[in-house]
């Protein structure tokens, strides 16, 4: 073992267990993801037949499943040969792809909020159809494979001299580019640029659907309250109109209206004028208008308009239709919350990675060497937070899509 290889191993020890750490989480994180995506990809794909505007779920999941083979290489290697990179050519493919598929993702997770931002905040306007659903998504992965292409000429495994222990130490790091130039300079701003837009497109589409959302669950609470004050009001009043019967109208003197007797107040007033003209209410057949009472008394008429509420009985079949819609709007309701979970995660777990990478590429004093304790396990993780947005999709959907959950508690239920 030579001088230099010595340090290497000496600065590699410096943070072992926090790259063993960060090295299990991953392995685990890997077997979950590609045991979810697969899961989601073929339920999506071959037993959910009506999809709805679930499109991109199966897609999203193709890219996801993507992102959790290629990925653990990419950190599994950078932790354990962080000073001492073996694969010039490994580097460069992995570095590739680990820009490449996160891109993907979320841009795909833009057009989802595109999409649901026509269906729920603009229902009377256009919507994706199946072919710009395919055409929108071709793009997205051309636009990822475009701004990531450059990595396949620059990147690689490239030397770096520094200070360790009174001793100049030659290290082999897989970097973006090696040493800044003004065009690499220029690309990674441009990068860092076009990942914070499409991070705020994402968010900026969703927040009037998560809107819209709250207005419709606050709509929907007030109109059961409606419904049951309507209710309790139309029970008094018919138990009240049991015990009503006529109007009583005198002939002489001021005129009188009592809108209301009891049928213990009838019993007294037997013996009243005789000239008095009785006049029972009449309900109207046609529920949507008014019914009329007219009450007459000598040479005037009364016109009773009919109670607040219409106390009709909607048929069974308005009632089904009631209860589909409701149905309907709960679902709609349920996956766009879920949609929002999974856009939380990625702005989440891809804006600390983004921030971390652009430091290590772009400041000559980023360097381990230099970094604390607390400041090398901060930059292990969150670097490889962004692989959380490939794991977490499986366990969204199996809380969320109802139709997910009972596909897949079929595929593991055996028939009796």
């Amino acid at each position: 073992m030579d001088n230099n290889t010595y340090y290497q191993k000496l600065l590699l020890s410096r943070y072992s267990d926090i790259a063993l750490g960060s090295t299990i989480l991953i392995i685990i994180g890997g077997v979950i993801g590609v045991i979810g995506n697969i899961t989601i990809i073929f339920l999506y794909f071959f037993r959910i037949k009506e999809k709805g505007e679930r499109h991109f779920i199966p897609l999203l999941a193709i890219v996801d499943l993507l992102g959790c083979l290629a990925s653990p290489p990419y950190y599994i290697l950078d932790n354990e040969y962080l000073y001492n990179y073996p694969s010039f050519i490994g580097c460069r493919i992995l570095t590739f792809l680990q820009i490449c598929i996160p891109g993907m993702s979320g841009h795909t997770l833009l057009l989802i909020s595109i999409q649901r931002y026509m269906l729920v905040c603009k229902p009377f306007g256009p919507k994706m159809t199946l072919f710009w659903k395919r055409v929108s998504f071709g793009i997205v992965c051309l636009v990822s494979l475009v701004y990531s292409f450059p990595l396949l000429a620059t990147a690689g495994v490239y030397e770096e001299v520094i200070p360790f222990m009174n001793q100049t130490v030659t290290t082999e790091v897989c970097k973006f580019f090696s040493g800044i130039s003004m065009p690499m300079t220029a690309y990674v701003i441009l990068l860092f640029v076009f990942m914070v837009v499409n991070i705020v497109l994402t968010v900026g589409f969703y927040i009037p659907v998560l809107m819209r959302i709250a207005v419709s669950l606050r709509f929907s609470s007030n109109k059961y309250e409606v419904n049951r004050d309507s209710n309790a009001y139309s029970h008094g009043e018919s138990s009240q109109a049991t015990r009503t019967s006529e109007i009583d109208i005198g002939s002489t003197g001021p005129e009188k209206i009592r809108s209301s007797i009891k049928m213990k107040d009838l019993e007294t007033n037997k013996n009243a004028t005789t000239s008095t003209k009785r006049v029972h209410f009449e309900s109207s057949d046609q529920p949507s208008e008014q019914p009329i009472t007219t009450v007459t008394s000598n040479n005037f008429k009364t016109i009773s308009p009919k109670p607040p509420f219409d106390h009709t009985v909607s048929s069974p079949k308005s009632q089904g239709d009631m209860k589909g819609k409701s149905k309907t709007n709960q679902t709609q309701r349920r996956i766009s919350i879920m949609f929002f979970l999974l856009i939380v995660t990625y702005v989440l777990s891809y804006t600390p990675a983004l921030v971390f990478e652009i430091l290590f590429h772009m400041l000559d004093d980023f360097k381990f060497v230099t970094m604390t304790r607390v400041e090398t396990g901060l930059w292990f993780y969150m670097t490889r937070l962004v692989f959380l947005n490939h794991i977490v999709n499986p366990l969204v959907y199996g809380c969320f899509d109802n139709k997910f959950r009972q596909q897949l508690y079929k595929l593991f239920t055996r028939k009796k």
